[in-house]
């Protein structure tokens, strides 16, 4: 990618840091690598939010808590990060309650997801929904673009997509991926390709599709055998846990970040097999050299006694020259 300058974020102030490279497109932004090993956490379905109904905000806080004592080099939120993307209200309880993300320094980049249209579909008007989302991470200037990359050390890039507009093959977005995912896989430093998005590409059948989100399969599953790169993919929006392997792809669905749970029946080929039906959790990655570590970090809000955390989940990702 051509860089024509670079904007050192608001809350950059010691490394690691986070810069923002503008260029004829979407931003891409750099998280430096504190050193060998690079830990970040991504999840998503936080729906933070004063309505008690729709969330569960002791869930919801306490993944925040044991996110800030990760302190991990960057944040991913894969969509639905407030319940209604047009209540100003809902993204001032999301800064008010990752107050100490901020203290810390810690970058977040957000996908955005349904919910972060909530309240505009009726007028047919998108744009006080995404003036909300793009003021809230003003030092990200994201604005007008709603789909960006994130460079996480010299060896993973993430291409965080916005699953609510087009992936058809032809449209924008679809070009821009495309290019980013042939660009990263020329680059020798590259190891890994981290996909987010909101609707996840591969999950649970009981679940209908959204919208374009079996376009980001088709492609990976033509393009991945392809790949000298190794390919994750990261979507929310079921409020559960789940982990897949399609065509050399890692597919994940993190949505249990605090919206109200959503059993799943674990079918066709799903790898976790978790037992639990509701599983608030984050995904914990560990980088360090041609091995990209997973772990789901599960926090039981019902728990009567001992640990309410564990880690039910884990795999690898290799680099295979």
């Amino acid at each position: 990618m051509r860089l024509r300058g670079a904007l050192l974020l608001a809350w950059c102030v010691s490394a690691p840091c986070a810069l923002a490279c503008a260029s004829d497109g979407p931003p891409r932004f750099h998280v430096a690598a504190p050193g060998a090993t690079l830990t970040f956490v991504v999840y998503g379905d936080t729906r933070f939010t004063q309505l008690d109904h729709v969330a569960n905000a002791p869930a919801r806080r306490a993944l925040v808590a044991a996110i800030s004592r990760e302190n991990p080099a960057a944040i991913l939120i894969g969509g639905d990060l407030v319940y209604e993307g047009d209540a100003a209200d809902d993204y001032a309880t999301y800064q008010s309650e990752t107050a100490e993300w901020s203290r810390r320094k810690i970058p977040v980049f957000p996908a955005l997801g349904n919910h972060e249209f909530r309240g505009c579909e009726a007028r047919r008007d998108d744009s006080p929904c995404l003036e909300n989302w793009w003021r809230t991470f003003e030092p990200l200037s994201l604005r007008p673009y709603r789909w960006y990359s994130v460079a996480l050390g010299d060896s993973l890039l993430a291409l965080v997509l916005d699953s609510d507009l087009s992936l058809k093959p032809g449209s924008a977005q679809r070009a821009w991926l495309e290019r980013q995912i042939s660009d990263g896989d020329s680059d020798a430093h590259v190891r890994f390709i981290l996909v987010l998005l909101h609707y996840p590409p591969v999950r649970d059948p009981i679940f209908p599709r959204a919208k374009d989100e079996a376009e980001v399969q088709r492609y990976l599953s033509a393009r991945a055998p392809s790949l000298r790169t190794r390919v994750i993919v990261v979507g929310s929006h079921i409020h559960n846990y789940e982990r897949f392997e399609r065509d050399g792809v890692t597919y994940l669905v993190s949505g249990g970040g605090g919206a109200e749970p959503l059993p799943v029946l674990r079918m066709s080929g799903e790898l976790s097999r978790l037992k639990t039906s509701v599983n608030f959790h984050y995904l914990r990655f560990t980088l360090q050299g041609e091995r990209l570590t997973g772990t789901m970090v599960r926090f039981a809000p019902s728990a009567r006694a001992g640990d309410p955390w564990s880690e039910p989940d884990r795999f690898e990702v290799t680099y295979h020259h």
